[in-house]
């Protein structure tokens, strides 16, 4: 049995410190992102594996930081749809927000709750300064938060009935880029695979893709079977794309790549046509976004967009204490831009690659 592999080990062999290792594993911000994927590199060649820390935050429905009396602002995430405090992605967010309060003297209190009066009874409403949603917050949550008049920022969710600011990574010209950078390697049947509805942030990413299609005069539509994906987890998203592409072998229309809303979906992608026994990315080119630490360790590993996720939760605090500095500061919406982290997942389209030959 061959010895363990240590967070030390990938250091030594990657030159640079523990801390920095700690860091890029984590996907926490503080590091050059070149360092980060050298790391990533060594760290999948060594055959070390990297586990999220724990967090008491998804038993709960509250957590606060910070024991003295002072100012507060309410981090909503709820607990739906994977979006809890320990995932690789809404959790880095999280982080990012609760750093920057503490840097700033604040108090903050993350309540997983969807039901208004049971959010309300959490806290103490006259010491609220501010409110943070973490992706979908049901509309009657930000309304109550919305009538205690203080200023509310959304991450990755827009509520036109609710007055807030808005971030948002720009999933449109990301994935815009990434379709493009596609067809330049001669793929044409290209399919994004997804929900369209499942989200904001999925339907930007859908027309990031559509724009670059449309622009070399090629159709696609939201109806498509592989951007209607229902379901709510990894084993159902692998089922309905094998099913889907199971009965399209042999079609000349088959995919030659795939263009997937986000990384746990590319991995379904993956699974789902190895169990067809088509290669990746020999046959079909596969593309994630958001950059989770998954998309390194799969085989091959997962070429997406990284979105700087601790970094757009401190850029939420930064704007929402803009709002509380200044009463009549105008609403936004902000679109941070992220970078494609390209790995082995693509290659050449077939009619490019025999070119070559």
């Amino acid at each position: 049995m061959g010895k363990k592999i240590t967070m030390q080990h990938v250091a030594d062999a990657a030159g640079v410190s523990k801390y920095v290792v700690s860091k890029s594993l984590s996907g926490k911000g503080g590091v050059n992102p070149a360092t980060r994927e050298r790391v990533l590199q060594v760290a999948a060649k060594l055959g070390y594996r990297f586990h999220a820390r724990p967090t008491n935050v998804s038993q709960g429905t509250v957590e606060a930081i910070g024991k003295t009396r002072k100012s507060t602002v309410v981090v909503l995430l709820p607990n739906i749809r994977y979006q809890l405090r320990d995932s690789v992605y809404w959790g880095r967010i999280v982080d990012g927000i609760t750093q920057e309060l503490q840097m700033n003297g604040a108090r903050a209190v993350v309540i997983t709750d969807q039901t208004a009066d049971s959010f309300l009874s959490l806290v103490d409403q006259d010491n609220i300064q501010g409110f943070i949603g973490v992706g979908q917050v049901s509309t009657q949550v930000l309304q109550e938060a919305g009538k205690l008049e203080v200023p509310i920022v959304l991450i990755d969710h827009r509520e036109p009935l609710v007055k807030s600011s808005e971030l948002f990574a720009n999933n449109r010209e990301c994935v815009y880029h990434l379709t493009n950078h596609l067809l330049s390697l001669g793929h044409r049947y290209i399919y994004f695979v997804g929900d369209t509805d499942y989200s904001l942030s999925f339907l930007s990413r859908w027309n990031g893709y559509k724009d670059a299609m449309e622009e070399m005069e090629f159709s696609v539509s939201k109806q498509h079977p592989l951007s209607c994906l229902a379901g709510e987890n990894r084993v159902e998203h692998t089922e309905q794309i094998r099913a889907i592409l199971e009965s399209w072998k042999g079609r000349n229309d088959f995919p030659t790549a795939l263009v997937c809303a986000n990384d746990a979906i590319a991995i379904c992608a993956i699974n789902a046509l190895k169990s067809l026994n088509v290669r990746i990315p020999q046959e079909v080119s596969i593309t994630g976004f958001d950059n989770i630490e998954d998309a390194f360790f799969t085989e091959p590993p997962l070429t997406t967009v990284n979105v700087e996720k601790e970094l757009m939760g401190r850029r939420a605090v930064q704007v929402l204490f803009n709002h509380m500095t200044h009463a009549n500061f105008p609403r936004e919406t902000l679109y941070m831009s992220g970078s494609i982290v390209f790995r082995d997942s693509i290659a050449l389209g077939p009619r490019m690659a025999s070119s070559t030959e």
